[in-house]
């Protein structure tokens, strides 16, 4: 378990994990209550708009990318509905849901298709055939070669399964033809719902390609405003800046939270949930401001993921109950910060994240970022 957990970068004391788990837990139908009802449903709805149905399985030694044995055409859309979990340590019931490991893609293309929730519908950005995969940030690069040993990738204790539906024409009209007819586990109206009150991502921000939160977790709302909302995933959106790192810069934002995703410190990685603004820089690293549940504000700490402690470190802006649901506003010194908590030789600040963690308790997160803006003395303000 430990080795598999090095690879995935989630080496920890696990066994002194305690977390709410029942109020975080959840009922699963069982790969045989959610595939045979699925098919039932189909079998029943005999919906014009379905032109072929898929069920597949992933497991944890295989390694990616497996053929799923459908052909899409270009701007063709498939849906599909997921069960199972991919299991960090089952002695501790530390796990993820499957749509957050679950990644399909026109074999070979970019980008690749990560729901981050148990339902999705992707639109084939290229014609041919599809290849799916799981990962938990473990793939390099947006081509999908894998970043961990493949030895320790196929000891993954993880089992995805689910059926993928190719429609003729839009996927919202043949589910709600299938909903006529049922549900299972209300997953055909979650995914209706879902297409129905669709996210966009800002302009000039874009998702960070190891987690498909993006239009998932983020949206623009309006009037430069980004909601950022995790539920049982992890979303990062960035943008380019490309701006000195000199005394003075400063970095300054309003934001509202309404909801803490974490109820215990952050600073552990079983309880590692949060709500928070980034800076990058030029030398890999980044430096990420956060709303604590617990911790002082002005604490600062190393990521306590070990694949992303030597690059990323947190502070605690805010802190506790008091002001939440109210807009607040905050700026940091971020040439101070750097110097302070990182200490490198980076001359740059090369972009901008949002981010949004719900993966490890699994509590929904809630919040807008706004105003948000670079300063620098005898020079413009850069509006994000």
């Amino acid at each position: 378990m430990m080795k598999r957990l090095a690879a995935l970068g989630l080496t920890a004391p696990l066994a002194a994990l305690i977390l709410d788990r029942p109020a975080m837990g959840m009922s699963f139908l069982d790969r045989a209550e959610f595939l045979d009802g699925l098919q039932a449903l189909v079998d029943r709805a005999k919906s014009p708009e379905l032109r072929e149905v898929r069920v597949f399985e992933l497991t944890g030694s295989e390694l990616p990318w497996k053929d799923l044995g459908l052909t899409l055409e270009k701007g063709q859309e498939a849906t599909f509905l997921l069960g199972g979990r991919v299991w960090l340590a089952r002695a501790q019931d530390l796990w993820v849901e499957p749509g957050v490991a679950f990644h399909v893609r026109t074999r070979g293309s970019r980008p690749m298709f990560n729901p981050m929730a148990n339902t999705g519908t992707m639109t084939a950005v290229e014609s041919g055939p599809l290849e799916m995969a799981r990962s938990l940030v473990e793939f390099q690069d947006d081509k999908g070669e894998l970043a961990v040993p493949k030895e320790a990738y196929a000891k993954a204790d993880a089992q995805i399964y689910g059926m993928a539906l190719v429609w003729r024409g839009k996927a919202e009209a043949g589910l709600e033809s299938l909903l006529g007819h049922g549900d299972v586990d209300g997953v055909v109206a979650a995914e209706l719902a879902r297409l129905r009150s669709p996210r966009k991502l800002p302009s000039n921000w874009h998702n960070f390609f190891m987690l498909g939160g993006g239009p998932v977790i983020f949206n623009d709302v309006g009037n430069g405003t980004i909601a950022v909302e995790p539920l049982k995933n992890a979303g990062i959106l960035q943008r380019q800046v490309d701006i000195a790192l000199q005394p003075g810069t400063k970095l300054s934002w309003d934001w509202i939270v309404e909801e803490l995703p974490s109820r215990l410190p952050e600073n552990q990685l079983t309880s590692h949930d949060y709500l928070s603004i980034a800076a990058e820089f030029d030398d890999g690293q980044d430096l990420t401001y956060f709303w604590s549940c617990s911790l002082p504000v002005g604490e600062a700490f190393r990521c306590p993921i070990p694949r992303w402690t030597p690059l990323e470190s947190h502070m605690a802006v805010r802190s506790g109950q008091a002001d939440l649901g109210k807009w607040v506003s905050d700026e940091r010194d971020i040439y101070e910060d750097y110097k302070q908590h990182i200490g490198g030789a980076a001359k740059t600040v090369t972009r901008i994240w949002l981010l949004g963690v719900s993966l490890f308790q699994r509590h929904p997160g809630s919040a807008r970022f706004g105003e948000m803006q670079i300063s620098q003395p005898g020079a413009t303000t850069l509006k994000l």
